[in-house]
């Protein structure tokens, strides 16, 4: 079945028989291409070309282009994720599905620093410039990567306010909102279309279900695949198979695809 259609039935909330792969996996491409992933961060063509490939090598249904760096050093900027999320999805649109990851405005008001509401009034702008930016060139989803909220966090009415601008902004351009993690309690327009988890637990949204195996342990991967696939068959939900754990540059390639051959033939 194709990635496209997948990406249809996401937009519909409707039930897909088959996991949806959307690995974040530019560390991987790095490897393949052989390049250090320091250099993915010096050239967006290089970044690119990393995304793509993991994408292709592993026979994944989405391309992933993240600002968190591939290397562990500091984010990549907004004008240099978008140049490569631009030429990711000129060469993937046809055939996969473009995922494009910003950090978060909670990240981006805990790294100024100061009293939380105050902070998201000053960050506002530049979230949304930079939002409606990739917005523009037509991903199918952009993910928000956040800390997990403290309980004061979660219960703040700027933020709500400004997860619901954005929710807005993706409704306009028609494309999915993620968030990695969702945050607790969220409710009404702030939740997103998608939610992506960063540990063992599954994630639900509006459109679907996201698990985060490790993709380098092919007995674990099958194994932990089928099991949430089978919950989310039975429930009428789409599954989607996320995150970046044994996709680094130090992971074995054969063992990743391995991983995804493996899981292939059993659904």
């Amino acid at each position: 079945m194709s990635a496209r259609a997948a990406i249809e039935a996401l937009k519909q909330a409707r039930f897909w028989p088959e996991p949806v792969l959307m690995p974040s996996a530019a560390g991987l491409g790095a490897r393949l291409e052989a390049v250090a992933p320091e250099i993915l961060r010096q050239d967006p063509q290089k970044l690119a070309d990393a995304c793509l490939s993991a994408a292709r090598y592993l026979g994944a249904d989405a391309v992933w282009v993240s600002m968190i760096a591939a290397d562990g050093g500091a984010d990549l900027s907004a004008a240099f994720l978008a140049d490569a999320a631009n030429r990711a999805i000129a060469a993937a649109k046809t055939e996969r599905i473009c995922v494009v990851e910003l950090r978060g405005p909670l990240h981006r008001a805990l790294h100024v620093g100061g009293a939380l509401e105050d902070v998201l009034k000053q960050i506002k702008p530049a979230m949304i410039a930079e939002f409606e930016a990739i917005a523009n060139l037509r991903p199918d989803i952009i993910v928000l990567a956040e800390p997990p909220a403290l309980p004061e966090q979660a219960e703040s009415r700027g933020l709500a306010r400004l997860y619901g601008a954005l929710k807005r902004l993706a409704e306009h351009y028609d494309i999915l909102k993620g968030m990695r993690p969702v945050q607790p309690g969220m409710t009404g327009p702030a939740l997103p279309d998608l939610a992506f988890p960063i540990g063992n637990e599954i994630a639900s949204a509006r459109c679907a279900r996201a698990i985060a195996p490790d993709w380098a342990s092919p007995a674990a991967f099958s194994a932990t695949v089928l099991s949430a696939l089978e919950e989310a068959r039975a429930s009428g939900t789409l599954l989607i198979v996320s995150g970046d754990r044994g996709l680094t540059g130090e992971a074995e390639p054969h063992l990743t695809r391995e991983a995804v051959q493996g899981l292939r033939e059993r659904v």
